[in-house]
């Protein structure tokens, strides 16, 4: 098996990974260009991903795009400044290579989280700290960035429509705080947002949380991320939280009326995406 490092400097924290057939990445995308093209030429590739959530997306683009989920694999290396994905992998698997599942998100594959609204447009206004103070990603320009776009007004008119683990329909239609699909069940570095997600068991866990105000808000934001917020079996906690969050596993969902949508960290202007799991669609080697 052909083995390649796929490094970006941009989050790599001045690692320098020892490996003869290591590509540095130059710019968002080309990972996910550099991966499928390899994947083409040899399907059996194994790449090891060093960088942040974003480029382990990236890989796993690049891997499905070529249409070698079922040969290729992948293994992380985190050095990015959230590092969300590998928090959900288990630490007694060293070497030992698993079938996970993918998100299908438009015309691009997730491997954590789906984020829209709240969350996403935290991740917008933390990048532009990030570029105006030319501070490194991480926790603290997360921070600013709630901060931002807690003094704004909440909420955006979403549709959700989505189906059920067991094949029913379910649907919502109101002003929204933000909802979250979930594979994995980490997001923003510090938010255990979806504790009982596992990536391979074929669904999707979504959760919608619905228009609140500040107060409603702040008794919020600890439980979500803590990860008491959201029970087994989509139970929420407490109970009387329940009339304004909701969990649900599911197999897709369309989501519309949003303005953007964040890709495992990674945001992109839409008012409209599918989204659908792919079980057990590309295979990862524990670190």
């Amino acid at each position: 098996m052909r083995k390649l490092t796929v490094y970006n400097p941009a989050a790599g924290k001045g690692l320098n990974p020892e490996n003869r057939e290591c590509y540095f990445t130059t710019a968002p995308g080309d990972g996910r260009r550099f991966v499928r093209e390899a994947c083409l030429k040899d399907p059996n590739t194994h790449f090891t991903v060093c960088g942040g959530d974003g480029t382990l997306s990236e890989a796993v683009c690049g891997i499905m795009d070529a249409g070698a989920g079922r040969t290729a694999s992948f293994t992380a290396f985190p050095c990015g400044s959230g590092n969300d994905t590998v928090k959900s992998f288990p630490t007694d698997r060293s070497g030992q290579t698993d079938l996970l599942d993918v998100i299908r998100v438009g015309e691009r594959y997730g491997i954590n989280m789906i984020n829209i609204g709240f969350d996403c447009n935290v991740v917008t206004s933390a990048g532009r700290f990030k570029k105006l103070f030319r501070m490194s990603a991480g926790k603290l320009t997360y921070v600013l960035g709630v901060l931002t776009e807690f003094f704004k007004p909440f909420g955006e008119n979403f549709k959700i429509d989505a189906i059920l683990e067991d094949g029913t329909p379910f649907s919502y239609h109101g002003f929204t705080m933000f909802c979250a699909v979930c594979n994995g069940q980490w997001c923003g570095g510090s938010f255990h947002s979806s504790p009982y997600s596992d990536m391979s068991d074929g669904v999707l866990e979504l959760i919608i949380v619905k228009k609140i105000n500040r107060f409603q808000f702040l008794r919020l934001v600890g439980k979500y991320q803590n990860g008491t917020l959201i029970g087994e079996n989509g139970r929420i906690n407490p109970e009387k939280m329940s009339s304004i969050v909701s969990c649900h596993r599911i197999k897709s969902v369309r989501v519309s009326g949003m303005k953007q949508v964040c890709t495992d960290g990674e945001v992109e202007k839409m008012n409209e995406v599918e989204i659908s799991v792919l079980p057990r669609a590309i295979q990862y080697t524990y670190a």
